[in-house]
């Protein structure tokens, strides 16, 4: 199972945001150097990132982005499910009515219990928490 791009830059996007939270607001242009993640990329997460209100935007010569929560209060499993969506990494967990085995798959539980543990392990950890592991 893979991850999408699109999940493993924004949560570096926000990383960034929560090493610099109360610091000010960060260039966009900035993150993606450091990073080294396109900036037109990045411009799309932020507006999904921006619209479910994790961060915010400031205009003008000391704009950039910030983060309105405490990294603390920001769990990786909001993340995904905004980035995301789904934990199932089967198509049939999310809608039983795909698969015509479904009360029968003998793979079923081994792709639930996939989900339910991802939704544990992302769960567990803050962006503050992946800040202090960073350093």
């Amino acid at each position: 199972m893979k991850v999408s791009s699109r999940f493993r830059y924004g949560l570096r996007l926000l990383v960034d945001l929560a090493a610099n939270y109360q610091k000010g607001p960060v260039l966009l242009k900035d993150i993606a150097e450091c990073e080294n993640i396109s900036k037109k990329y990045l411009e799309q997460i932020v507006i999904t990132l921006r619209t479910a209100g994790l961060i915010g935007a400031t205009r003008g010569s000391k704009g950039g982005y910030y983060l309105i929560k405490s990294p603390s209060k920001i769990k990786v499993i909001g993340i995904y499910k905004i980035l995301e969506g789904s934990f199932a990494p089967v198509d049939c967990l999310d809608n039983p009515n795909l698969c015509t085995l479904v009360k029968n798959c003998p793979t079923r539980k081994l792709w639930s219990d996939l989900a339910e543990s991802i939704k544990k392990t992302f769960g567990n950890q803050t962006l503050a928490d992946l800040v202090k592991k960073s350093k």
